[in-house]
């Protein structure tokens, strides 16, 4: 590719191109959108420092020596840079002046005096800089300045026709076939400066969506009864790309005024928050790179979570009595944060998932409501139990008269603030669902205390009534306290005794047991216990190989469960 006349283009040819080969010489730099002026930034580069700082780039059309105006263009955007509020948070390290055009030695002493009161370096990267980045990246210039638009589309389309589901069945295409097709499209797919295109084909069910970084665009074809079908991964080559050639979508939602769609729908535009519609509700067109886009009749569309959780979303909440006693605490993460013509929607987890909260912030009003959700048993399994009732013990403690003091996690909470909305005050029937929790986690964080095996949450969906029951008492007894319990309405006590005991009727019988619990499937042994029966009703002895069982009953079904003495544990 021959050397770019950059002096012959229109200034606004030349900045774009300047800047993408910036943003795809530095992938995760974006571009500031000029909708409300761009402060004196182009581009930016968060964390790209050496010091772990911001790097700037002013890109500039100016092909030859500055004139007066280009100059004070130049120390303007300085200007705007640190004056603008909405960069006061900035730790500005590098700052790139980007024209193609090298400057004289006078020029860069110019750039040096401009910028000697400002605590960043300066850098000029002129021609010689950008005509190495047009040599590495030919593919910026190609679309942006001859035309290689066109032929992109055109070779994807060419491509797409080789799987087409829905085309000629009469035509068969064997494999050196199809290869050979898409071997001559792909050269010019991958000639696309914002974006790269991966082509999977298959039969059978298709494959979900893949997790990966800068994937913003999955085209699936397939038949509903299974068959062939066909994936396009469209993968953002750099941060910019979108912003460069978004994937945009028009059209029309279908919903019914007192729907649960239509309340989504209302909260999505008040507070951005996340939807899916029903299947047909929308009717409209996407308009997607690589020719992807067309009509879209009867489908489904769901909206997702955006990436940008904002500053320090990691936080410590402690909850204090009013002599300021710190009585619980919990870690908690910002999961989720969307914005709407109403306000701010904020999502938090307990680290654990033990629970979430949601907050919504009307900014017109100043009002916060703030909503509460406990976990599913189902995601607390296989977390520690003693991380899981700290977090129970956080909730127990978020009542009236405590309050609550909010930081950033690892710095120091005394410096929080106070935020009063973590005084939940929670209803009855949410109460007894973590009391419930809290004593049943309770019970396995102190069976953990007595034992070297791990112990992790299990399903407690699965748990019966009997095993649950089990860690309750295992939990008194390792606490050492007694255990008054009944036996089942029906049945009676089965003692594993010697033939030659005697055994009289009314008399008190107490015989150290082992002691042990089922947790996850596993059995965990935990020493002994003794069992007292008190006015000891003998039913009937039973022989079992060479083993003697006593069958007893007791007054109101009732015996007493006792921690083993120290010797006989």
């Amino acid at each position: 590719m021959g050397r770019v006349e950059w002096i012959r283009l229109e200034g606004n040819d030349v900045e774009a191109v300047v800047a993408m080969f910036v943003n795809r010489e530095r992938p995760d730099s974006v571009r500031i959108s000029t909708s409300r002026g761009d402060g004196g930034i182009d581009i930016l580069e968060r964390g790209a420092g050496p010091a772990g700082g911001d790097d700037v780039h002013q890109v500039k059309c100016y092909c030859g020596p500055l004139t007066a105006r280009q100059k004070d263009e130049v120390k303007k955007s300085l200007v705007r840079l640190t004056t603008d509020p909405r960069w006061a948070g900035l730790a500005v390290e590098r700052w790139y002046l980007v024209t193609p055009w090298d400057p004289t030695p006078e020029a860069e002493a110019w750039l040096q005096e401009l910028t000697a009161g400002y605590k960043f370096t300066a850098v000029w990267h002129g021609l010689a800089y950008v005509e190495q980045l047009a040599a590495k990246y030919p593919d910026v210039v190609d679309y942006y300045l001859h035309g290689g638009k066109t032929a992109i589309e055109n070779a994807y389309q060419a491509v797409a026709a080789v799987f087409a589901l829905g085309g000629n069945q009469q035509q068969t295409l064997d494999i050196p076939s199809v290869t050979a097709r898409v071997q001559a499209a792909l050269p010019v797919l991958d000639a696309d400066p914002h974006y790269r295109y991966e082509l999977h084909f298959g039969s059978g069910e298709p494959p979900p969506p893949a997790d990966r970084p800068r994937l913003v665009m999955s085209w699936l074809s397939s038949r509903r009864s299974g068959g062939p079908w066909v994936v396009v991964d469209v993968i953002a080559r750099c941060a910019a790309s979108t912003d460069e050639r978004p994937i945009t979508i028009t059209g029309r939602l279908a919903a019914n005024n007192d729907s649960t769609f239509a309340e989504e729908l209302r909260d999505s535009v008040a507070f951005g928050t996340p939807f899916t519609s029903p299947a047909g509700a929308f009717t409209g067109e996407i308009d997607a790179p690589g020719g992807l886009g067309g009509p879209l009749d009867n489908a489904q569309i769901m909206s997702l979570p955006i990436d940008d959780l904002g500053a320090n979303p990691q936080l410590h909440v402690q909850i204090i009595d009013p002599a300021g006693t710190v009585l619980a605490a919990a870690d908690l993460d910002r999961i989720d944060r969307s914005q709407g013509t109403d306000g701010v929607r904020l999502v938090l987890q307990e680290v654990h998932h033990v629970f979430q909260v949601e907050d919504r912030y009307q900014l017109p009003a100043r009002s916060l409501r703030r909503t509460f959700r406990l976990a599913d048993p189902a995601n607390l399994v296989g977390e520690p139990p003693a991380a899981v009732l700290a977090a129970l013990q956080f909730l127990n403690a978020c009542r009236t008269p405590n309050t609550a003091r909010a930081s950033v996690r690892h710095t120091p909470p005394e410096r929080g603030t106070i935020d009063r909305a973590w005084i939940l005050d929670l209803p009855d029937e949410w109460q007894k669902k973590i009391n419930f929790l809290t004593e049943t986690i309770g019970a396995l964080t102190t069976i953990q205390q007595h034992t070297s095996t791990p112990i992790r949450v299990p399903d407690l969906t699965l748990v019966t009534f009997e095993q649950h029951q089990r860690w309750i008492l295992a939990a008194h007894l390792l606490n050492g306290k007694e255990v008054l319990t009944t036996y089942p309405d029906g049945q009676c006590l089965v003692l594993e005794l010697g033939s030659e005991v005697d055994v009289p009727d009314g008399g008190t019988i107490g015989m150290a047991v082992p002691l042990s619990v089922v947790i996850g499937g596993a059995t965990i042994e935990l020493g002994r216990m003794e069992i007292w029966l008190t006015e000891a009703t003998l039913v009937r002895r039973e022989q079992r190989g060479d083993r003697t069982y006593h069958l007893f009953t007791t007054p109101n079904r009732r015996y007493r469960c006792l921690p083993a003495p120290e010797e006989n544990a």
